[in-house]
């Protein structure tokens, strides 16, 4: 674990605290607080020390952003706002957290339709309809693919299994520009 030496500092310097002083105050050696205010690795003795001497989270004197990342969250709304986009590209990992989305909205429907009939479930299925073609086509080209493989999901079974397995190919890397200097 590292501190963030940024804001260990700061606290520090907040309350116009020395270092000598920091260190009498969590117990630490003065040689450790030297070390943690220019980045060094933290025990975690010593972050409850200064969590208790700062009255602050543990987790925020960390470096690196102390709140969760919400990638899944993140690819899902993306996938929602550009759903009419099919210019451009989707990453993989992002098409497939919008895929699980579009996949609970329709069983969400689909236990609606069980308790007050089918318009749940058809309304849902129009809703997702073009932000999926569209998500799709953006996939696709990302694979290094044409868009156009999608209709080979019409055909009957194998279509849809099929397309599924173009889904999953890797981002296609860049080619290089002819001509440039490397």
């Amino acid at each position: 674990m590292h501190v963030n030496s940024t804001r260990l500092r700061e606290l520090r310097t907040a309350r116009q605290w020395s270092q000598e002083q920091l260190a009498k105050l969590s117990g630490l050696n003065l040689r450790t607080i030297q070390r943690l205010e220019s980045g060094a690795k933290i025990s975690t003795e010593s972050l409850r020390a200064l969590a208790a001497v700062f009255e602050v989270p543990a987790e925020s004197l960390l470096a690196g952003d102390p709140s969760p990342s919400q990638p899944a969250l993140d690819a899902m709304r993306e996938g929602v706002l550009r759903g009419l986009d099919f210019t451009g590209t989707t990453p993989r990992a992002d098409f497939w957290w919008f895929a699980l989305a579009v996949a609970m909205l329709l069983a969400v429907a689909q236990v609606l339709a069980e308790a007050v009939g089918q318009l749940p479930l058809q309304i849902a299925s129009l809703l997702v309809l073009l932000p999926w073609v569209a998500a799709c086509t953006r996939r696709l080209r990302d694979a290094g693919l044409n868009p156009w493989w999608q209709l080979i999901s019409l055909a009957p079974v194998g279509g849809i299994l099929v397309l599924l397995y173009l889904l999953t190919y890797p981002t296609k890397a860049a080619e290089p520009v002819e001509g440039t200097a490397g």
